[in-house]
């Protein structure tokens, strides 16, 4: 994980896997419907916990890093997927109620933030939920793009036991906006 950051930090958020106490709150938030889109999968942390979840029967793994991708197709119940930007036509006729996001939003464009939100709006059902954490104390996305894709922030969670501390956003589908 040290040697992918320091590659391209822009593309790998962190220099170390996401704790146990990050990965169980980003968890504890998923629907007990089947399906779940993971985006930056990483080392599969959370991908490997999501795989022991029973209401969970399978896991799409978006992670454009090789080294990364190749280790996440030994973990159960995953599908892996190289480009997050074909998300959209890949499930655009199944709505999922889960995506998490280990993404490192807050190191992209504006243009790149708003192609992926509103490719993860596309795709989320109503009520569906998009669980993002970021080390800053900040929404990623910005409230106009949040409106603008139909979600709504419902709860943010400070995550000391992490290194660095991270923060969880959890935001919902809601297509009456």
């Amino acid at each position: 994980m040290i040697i992918e950051f320091l590659r391209n930090p822009k593309n790998t958020g962190s220099i170390i896997s996401s704790s146990q106490f990050l990965v169980q709150e980003m968890i504890s938030h998923i629907s007990p419907e089947g399906t779940v889109i993971e985006l930056g999968a990483g080392s599969g942390v959370i991908t490997r916990k999501l795989a022991t979840v029973q209401s969970v029967d399978t896991i799409y793994a978006y992670e454009n890093n090789s080294i990364f991708y190749k280790s996440l197709t030994k973990i159960n119940k995953t599908i892996c997927v190289s480009d997050l930007f074909t998300m959209k036509e890949r499930h655009q006729h199944q709505k999922v109620k889960t995506i998490i996001s280990s993404i490192p939003f807050v190191n992209f464009s504006s243009d790149t933030k708003t192609k992926a939100l509103h490719d993860i709006s596309a795709v989320l059902d109503h009520g569906g939920k998009l669980i993002q954490y970021t080390y800053l104390n900040r929404c990623p996305f910005g409230a106009e793009n949040l409106h603008n894709n139909k979600l709504i922030l419902t709860k943010i969670k400070k995550v000391w036991l992490n290194i660095p501390p991270a923060t969880v956003f959890v935001y919902e589908k809601d297509d009456s906006l």
